[in-house]
């Protein structure tokens, strides 16, 4: 997936469908809650998901093309900017068969200490590491899609 260096399947399940046999609007954003999930352990090489350090402040997903049981997607995501306590996640869901794009989402996501219940700085080795993953310096990230 072009300019997605984290990109994982997803193979719809029975549990992912609504009533009317499409995967349900809620169902995405659990994909999305996923691809942070990959992202953040690639990031992290192996982290254990109950040590994540950043609390999600915002998300917004755009739909483009129902997707089916029995399909599997492709999940992209990138950071797309960041700021002092925050950073921007881009995602690109498509049918993997057919490359169908099913939908498009951003998230913004806030450096948290759960045990002080404050947002933190976004420090510089979360800083270099995101640098690294993307293959970029931080201020020559992609920007985000417009949603």
């Amino acid at each position: 997936m072009e300019g997605y260096r984290v990109v994982f399947e997803h193979e719809i399940l029975f549990r992912d469908l609504d009533a009317l046999g499409h995967v349900n609007n809620v169902a995405f954003v659990a994909f999305l809650e996923d691809a942070r999930v990959q992202y953040w352990r690639v990031l992290r090489k192996g982290l254990d998901a109950k040590r994540i350090d950043f609390i999600l402040a915002e998300v917004t997903c755009r739909y483009h093309s129902p997707a089916h049981f029995g399909e599997t997607l492709l999940i992209g995501i990138r950071v797309c900017g960041a700021g002092n306590k925050s950073f921007k996640f881009d995602y690109r869901i498509e049918d993997k068969a057919t490359r169908r794009l099913v939908a498009e989402a951003t998230s913004v996501q806030v450096m948290y200490d759960y045990r002080r219940q404050q947002s933190v700085p976004l420090d510089g080795a979360t800083r270099k590491a995101i640098a690294f993953v993307e293959a970029v310096p931080l201020a020559e990230l992609p920007e985000c899609a417009e949603i």
